[in-house]
This record gives C-alpha cells, sequence and structure tokens, in this order.
C-alpha cells in the first residue's frame, strides 16, 4: 500500500506577520475606544479654587461625571491669565482624559498679544458653554458712584487708583487698560494669581477696583462690601438689577464678556469626541445643571463644536485689532 506523501506546507509571508502584529497591538486600542471612558477625566481649571472657575466648573463636571459614568476630578492649575492651563492641556495626550475649561481669555486675548506655548487650533472645542459679565466693582471706601466720579478722584489722589485683576493679559486687566483709556484715568493694575486673592485684597482695601465675574462677588455687593458701579453687558443683569450698564454711563466700549467652552487637546479620537461632545450638549440641557450655571452669572448658551471653535477664533481676531489699534503693552 502507498502512502501519499504529504502536501508541502506554504510558508508564511512577511507580510501576512506583520499584518497579524498590527492587528494584534491594534486590538487593545480598538478595545479600548469602544469601552470610552475606562479611568477618572481631569478637568482643568485655569484660576485657584474659590475663583470664578469653581462656580462653573463644579456643576459641569458633576454632570459630566452622571453623563459619562466615571469621576470628573477638577485640576486647578492658576497663573498667567489661564496660560498656564492651557499649555498643559495642549500638550497632554489626546485621549479624552484630560478637559480644559477654556475661556477666551487664555484662549483668545493672551495669544492675541504674546507668544504662548499653544495656538487656538492646538485643542479640540467640544463645545461652548455661554457668556459670563463681569461687574466694575470697587471697595466701599472709595467715595464714587460711577465712572467719571472715579476718573474724577483717580486724578484728585496723587498716587492715583488701583485695579486688581487675576493675572496680566487677563480680560478683566484687559478692561481695567480699557477702562484708563476711555475715561482717562490714573489707575495702576496690580496682577494676581487668580479672582480669589484679588477679590480678598479688594474686600480688604488693598486695592480700590477690579472687573470680576458675577461669580462669588454678587453676595458681597449684597452685604455691603463691595460697591458694583456697572456691568459690561448691553443689558443689565438679573443678579444686580440696580447697577447700570457701562453703555448707560456713556462707555460702550467696555461691553466685553468671558467666552467659556470645555475644550480638549487636539486631535481626539472621533468616538471619543463625539462622546464628549453629546455628553456636554447633554448636561447643558439639564434644567438643574442650567439653574446652578446661571446662579454663578453665566448666561447659558451651548455652542456645538464648530460653532465654539468659529466663536474663540473671531474672538481672537478682535482682541488683536484692539489691543494693536490702542498700542496696550500688556507684557
Amino acid at each position: 500500500m502507498s502512502i501519499p506523501s504529504p502536501k508541502p506546507r506554504r510558508g508564511v509571508s512577511r507580510r501576512t506577520v506583520a499584518a497579524l502584529a498590527a492587528g494584534a497591538l491594534a486590538a487593545p486600542w480598538v478595545r479600548a475606544q469602544k469601552a470610552w471612558p475606562q479611568q477618572p477625566i481631569k478637568f482643568v481649571i485655569g484660576y485657584p479654587p474659590g475663583g470664578g472657575g469653581d462656580g462653573v466648573g463644579r456643576p459641569l463636571a458633576l454632570g459630566l461625571e452622571r453623563n459619562l459614568g466615571v469621576p470628573v476630578v477638577l485640576d486647578y492649575r492658576p497663573g498667567a491669565g489661564g496660560a498656564i492651563a492651557a499649555q498643559l492641556v495642549a500638550q497632554s495626550a489626546a485621549d479624552g482624559y484630560t478637559l480644559y475649561l477654556a475661556d477666551n481669555g487664555a484662549i483668545s486675548v493672551t495669544p492675541a498679544y504674546r507668544s504662548v506655548g499653544y495656538r487656538p487650533a492646538d485643542f479640540s472645542y467640544i463645545g461652548g458653554i455661554g457668556e459670563l459679565p463681569m461687574v466694575l466693582v470697587a471697595h466701599p471706601g472709595v467715595p464714587a458712584r460711577d465712572i467719571r466720579e472715579l476718573a474724577a478722584l483717580s486724578h484728585a489722589r496723587p498716587q492715583g487708583l488701583s485695579y486688581a485683576s487675576g493675572g496680566v493679559g487677563s480680560i478683566p486687566h484687559l478692561e481695567g487698560e480699557m477702562l484708563r483709556m476711555a475715561a482717562r484715568m490714573n489707575i495702576t493694575h496690580v496682577a494676581y494669581k487668580g479672582s480669589g486673592q484679588a477679590s480678598t485684597d479688594l474686600i480688604a482695601g488693598t486695592v480700590d477696583l477690579a472687573f470680576f465675574a458675577p461669580t462669588g462677588i454678587v453676595q458681597h455687593v449684597h452685604s455691603g462690601r463691595l460697591k458694583a458701579l456697572a456691568v459690561t453687558t448691553v443689558q443689565r443683569l438679573a443678579a444686580l438689577p440696580a447697577v447700570p450698564t457701562v453703555a448707560e454711563l456713556g462707555f460702550p466700549t467696555l461691553q466685553a464678556t468671558y467666552m467659556s467652552g470645555v475644550l480638549a487637546p487636539r486631535n481626539l479620537p472621533a468616538p471619543v469626541f463625539d462622546r464628549l461632545s453629546a455628553a456636554l450638549a447633554a448636561v447643558l440641557a439639564d434644567p438643574e445643571v442650567v439653574r446652578n450655571l446661571e446662579g454663578t452669572g453665566l448666561l447659558v448658551a451651548h455652542r456645538a463644536p464648530a460653532q465654539a471653535r468659529k466663536a474663540f477664533e473671531d474672538d481672537l481676531g478682535k482682541w488683536r485689532d484692539l489691543i494693536q489699534a490702542a498700542k496696550l503693552k500688556l507684557d
């Protein structure tokens, strides 16, 4: 009986081996993408605890936590008007585990006048949150009732008046410079690492004036520890109905707001980006979250990713033109 010879085995090509290896390496990543998120998410805030970032960041973090099913932890990185936080996020891994509570101070203002370690294009725009007006407040011991009286007082005092901000190049700093120019005031800037310490020193009388977001200062106005002179919005604020707008006082060029959004490092994988943008939209549709955000003075208005990106880019152009036209020296 003859036994058939075995058929020769075909060798495995290098191409096949490479393909199998690539598939093996990719499989865990694909599984991770499908299961995202698998670990806590870091939500970076460019200001210290107790400042304006808390009032907006905490309700958002809790809402995202409920929606995504993992902890969302606030990570405070104050300094340079939010630029330190922005640079940290821009250089982080694009895996969806680092988010940024951004405002146009860091994204649109700082890059308009100096070089920083990031560009507005270095982010994924998850969505816009809304706009936060500013309130011009003074220590109660400052004997002025409006901007024109402030201007007269600043020239009557040999040392002039001082105004605080949460950092060089921040929007309150820029607003102070605009106030100085528009009202021809004699005022000096005092920079802090965040609005928390700035408000503490203003209440103590260490500085005279400041532009603050309503977050955290409305209560001080109602208690009499601070005096509100103007708001920077087109209309008066519901939380401070007796306080006139800058336009009512004859200074419409001082109208400005913080524009807020949630950003992440650029080049997020599409499934992660889509999940995050959908989660943010759902959170901003939650009446409880909206009430909490509006309680801080935020004018809540969700922007889709493309709209948010355009809004920040347009804002960058606006501030750059303004800084150049006014020849402001902010360094």
